[in-house]
């Protein structure tokens, strides 16, 4: 059993890919992570181990070391503060780490607002969950235009370039909310084999988009005359396409769910989980709710699905400009005001409304997770983009494979997620922590305590209460 074992470890590391999951680290792996290990995959609420679980409140979102400098200019939520305020949010989100270390740009910011699960018998489960979300995304940004937004145009640390290559690139920020109602329920319960399905329906509302895309020759950082201190960007041959959905207003609770106004969609995850074995079984404590397998096997798919942008106040513009110059105000103007502000800056050869569909994150999972002791775990996830979409304004997940020594009890886990990202040269050592009802996670240390470079770290914090379901009860 054992060479088995370490047999399909192997094979399993052999054939997983690169990829990374928009989830609270480490606790989407765990036995008892309940509602936050069903936006993984739903499969989870079949035989729960979870009586009733509320999520009463979660935060999370990409941050870098600069979050701990500028204290009182930081933010978790510019990618969510962007289609409601226009308010220091140059400064917010430079203490924002991309997950990425070099292209593409990735930002995100997540809401979890109180949610609840509730256990039907001993097989079934439901869960009702309200998250929003945000996301930045980048692609073709070059290190010193990405270098100049983080040390600014006004001080001495912006080094000068001369006539650089850029080609093609995009900019977009997208935000929405979503309720979803998710099922489960356990098919098989024999002793060695235990097998469980899920599915998630979503509604999506509150969506809103403002991008950038473009092309340019060359670009330029060179100092200003009689002002060495500060530099001005110079971009060559820039052609342009600009837009959004809906124009910058303040949020407004009821105003979320009109479509004339955000975007809407629907969205679902099917989910399957089995497990094998019963040989950590203990027939002597009567309290142990502790899962006796030998190995679990997950798949699921998430956020299937697509946004539908139709709204009465959209506008997209395009232009060219042989020579364009961009100083530190334009860029805060840039920065804060996003499209809005771009359109004050460059004149519109062509203007038009915006009215097009975006795909979710739509993402595969798989997972293999071992019981190497009794309590101690090695979980290897992959998360792959699903689909063969290329179009820049839908949204992705970075992809990564990640390995996850984990220690987990009814009331308390340790995680240690080591995550190869597909992009960045090194592994991401990250962290969690869950006790009682407080967690906390982090999937990269390193990017918050490194000043080179703009890698950031995930981080969530959030309080939940439950009650388990007791072996006697449920017998």
């Amino acid at each position: 059993m054992k060479n088995a074992l370490f047999n399909f470890i192997i094979i399993l590391g052999t054939f997983t890919g690169t990829t990374f999951a928009q989830d609270i680290p480490g606790l989407v792996a765990s036995n008892y992570g309940g509602l936050y290990r069903a936006t993984y995959n739903p499969a989870v609420l079949g035989g729960p181990k979870h009586k009733w679980q509320i999520n009463i409140g979660a935060l999370g979102g990409s941050i870098n070391y600069r979050y701990f400098v500028f204290i009182g200019k930081n933010s978790l939520l510019y990618p969510l503060l962007a289609p409601h305020s226009t308010k220091e949010l140059y400064g917010r989100s430079r203490t924002m780490g991309s997950l990425m270390h070099a292209d593409p740009l990735f930002l995100v910011s997540e809401i979890r607002w109180p949610s609840a699960s509730f256990s039907l018998g001993k097989y079934q489960g439901v869960a009702v969950q309200f998250r929003t979300r945000g996301f930045v995304q980048g692609k073709n940004m070059p290190e010193a235009i990405r270098n100049l937004y983080f040390k600014r145009l006004d001080t001495e640390s912006t080094p000068a370039t001369s006539n650089e290559s850029w080609g093609d690139f995009d900019l977009v920020q997208q935000s929405f909310s979503d309720v979803s109602l998710s099922y489960g329920i356990q098919l098989l319960d024999l002793d060695a084999h235990k097998l469980r399905i899920g599915a998630t329906v979503k509604r999506i509302f509150g969506a809103r988009i403002g991008y950038l895309s473009g092309s340019a020759s060359q670009f330029s950082i060179r100092p200003l005359a009689g002002s060495p201190e500060s530099s001005e960007l110079v971009i060559s041959d820039l052609a342009y396409e600009s837009g959004y959905s809906a124009p910058n207003q303040k949020l407004s609770i009821g105003n979320l769910f009109d479509a004339d106004k955000y975007g809407t969609g629907w969205g679902y995850d099917l989910g399957v989980s089995y497990e094998f074995g019963s040989f950590w079984y203990s027939n002597t404590e009567k309290f142990d709710e502790s899962p006796a397998y030998l190995f679990r096997l997950g798949a699921s798919l998430t956020d299937i699905g697509s946004i539908r942008y139709r709204t009465s106040e959209s506008r997209v513009i395009t232009g060219r400009q042989p020579e364009s110059v961009i100083g530190q105000k334009e860029l805060e103007t840039i920065s804060d005001k996003g499209p809005e502000g771009f359109m004050t800056l460059f004149p519109a050869e062509t203007s038009a409304v915006f009215g097009r569909d975006v795909k979710l994150p739509q993402a595969i999972h798989l997972e293999a997770d071992v019981q190497l002791v009794k309590g101690f775990f090695l979980n290897m996830s992959q998360t792959k983009r699903y689909g063969n979409s290329n179009r820049s304004l839908d949204i992705y997940q970075p992809e990564s494979f990640t390995i996850t020594p984990r220690f987990e009890d009814e009331d308390s886990d340790f995680a240690f997620p080591v995550s190869f990202i597909k992009g960045n040269k090194r592994p991401s050592f990250g962290a969690v922590g869950h006790f009682g009802p407080v967690f906390l996670g982090f999937s990269n240390l390193n990017g918050l305590i490194k000043k080179s470079g703009a890698r950031g770290s995930l981080v969530y914090l959030g309080f939940s209460a439950w009650k388990l379901n007791r072996r006697q009860n449920r017998d």
